[in-house]
């Protein structure tokens, strides 16, 4: 008799993470949510041992063995440099041996290269993620897969909830200089955060660690209310956020080109998800936002379907 075969998705991100089973048609039989794999927030070894527990969990709530999965896919936040990827790999790989299954075929990917796949259902759009961070990541007709954005808070991260903190801290330092009136945005983060005078803003950022992205729905409900600082803020980041949008479309075909989004900024009914999609459709009609067709899981489950056709029956 022919042993059954399955598919692992994983999307893990700093809190929790979500894993799926499913057969080779792609149908879920079993799924299991376990804490958090960043790697880079809770190191490659305790990522890998959090996965290893969630492939072991998952097979037995379905009374199957490890050995009998034919590809997984780890959707991973943290997940995009090539020397963590191969490390969480091998340690997975190597985990996985320690309960007895031969060698499955694993790959490591980004969570938005998960959250791409399943929301076109693997045709080609584009996916926007705007949380803490942001990033862009498309996929072409053709197959063809690229990131914009996605450099981290120094670098970039611009329509991220960081630039809006930072641009919303920036204005109150602005205001107590004299140079520009923010006086809504500093009474707000006075009241709200105790940040009522010009040490206590600078000891916050520089000694405490301040979370700096905590300070964008400040940002949202003060633009709500018709504050000018804080609405030109908004528009600025979704400006930003929509030149990266452009360099995604000088590489997809002519024609509708679908777009979903992601993160805590857009998927909800915020002034910034407005503003941006006034931003997107007065700039792009050709775009148009959807809905995605799957979850991000899902879209790992997808790539381990074509990752276990690569990999020869045993």
């Amino acid at each position: 008799m022919t042993k059954p075969r399955f598919v692992i998705g994983v999307d893990g991100g700093g809190t929790k993470t979500i894993g799926e089973l499913a057969d080779l048609t792609g149908a879920a039989v079993a799924t299991q949510t376990v804490g958090p794999t960043n790697p880079n927030i809770v190191g490659t070894a305790e990522s890998a041992r959090t996965l290893c527990s969630l492939i072991r969990h998952i097979c037995t709530q379905h009374q199957c063995h490890p050995g009998d999965v034919r590809g997984i896919v780890l959707g991973l936040a943290g997940g995009g440099g090539e020397k963590i990827q191969r490390e969480l790999e091998a340690k997975v790989r190597d985990g996985l041996h320690e309960v007895g299954a031969p060698d499955p075929a694993i790959q490591v990917v980004t969570d938005i290269r998960i959250a791409l796949e399943g929301a076109f259902d693997g045709g080609p759009g584009i996916a926007v993620v705007a949380g803490t961070g942001s990033s862009i990541m498309y996929k072409t007709a053709q197959g063809a897969v690229a990131l914009v954005g996605g450099w981290g808070r120094i670098l970039g991260d611009e329509g991220s909830g960081y630039f809006i903190g930072l641009e919303a801290i920036r204005a109150v330092t602005r205001d107590y200089d004299g140079l520009a009136d923010a006086r809504l945005l500093r009474e707000a983060m006075a009241a709200r955060f105790g940040l009522d005078e010009r040490f206590r803003i600078i000891e916050a950022i520089y000694r405490q660690h301040f979370p700096i992205p905590s300070l964008a729905p400040l940002v949202f409900d003060l633009a709500a209310k018709k504050d000018g600082v804080s609405y030109e803020i908004l528009k600025r980041s979704s400006a930003l956020l929509a030149d990266r949008i452009a360099s995604a479309l000088m590489h997809m075909d002519d024609g509708s080109v679908g777009i979903v989004l992601f993160g805590g900024l857009l998927e909800h009914d915020t002034p910034y998800k407005a503003l941006f999609i006034e931003e997107l459709t007065r700039r792009f009609p050709q775009v148009r936002v959807q809905p995605p067709v799957h979850s991000a899981v899902h879209g790992a489950v997808m790539l381990a379907l074509s990752l276990g056709r690569e990999k020869p029956v045993e």
